[in-house]
């Protein structure tokens, strides 16, 4: 029976994708101006511009996380990506390799 290597430590790319979407529900909620449920911890501004940077980080994470399960890049750019113009997903394509290469388990070769 063969054992399959890890490649990627998935584990904590998805410890972080948790932190990040429970921020994501905090800032939405920061964004609002009238219905604030909770203290103002920021304007109302910031929290909308740091919503739409968290949500392409999240989207990017996403992604990362299909193609280290195995799934297809282009399929997983196509189901969190779809709505954009083509320079984004270029953009969006780098982005992800890069976060494939930052979660690479770095293998040791036995002597």
């Amino acid at each position: 029976m063969e054992t399959i290597e890890r490649i990627y430590n998935v584990k904590e790319l998805k410890a972080k994708i948790k932190v990040a979407a429970s921020y994501q529900i905090f800032l939405k909620n920061q964004r609002k101006t009238v219905k604030l449920q909770g203290l103002r911890e920021m304007d109302p501004s910031e929290a909308s511009w740091k919503h739409h940077v968290n949500r392409e980080n999240l989207a990017n994470m996403y992604v990362a996380y299909g193609v280290m399960r195995g799934k297809d890049l282009e399929e997983q750019l196509k189901a969190h990506v779809s709505k954009k113009a083509e320079h984004f997903i270029v953009y969006a394509r780098i982005n992800i390799e890069k976060l494939l290469g930052e979660y690479k388990i770095k293998q040791v070769e036995a002597a």
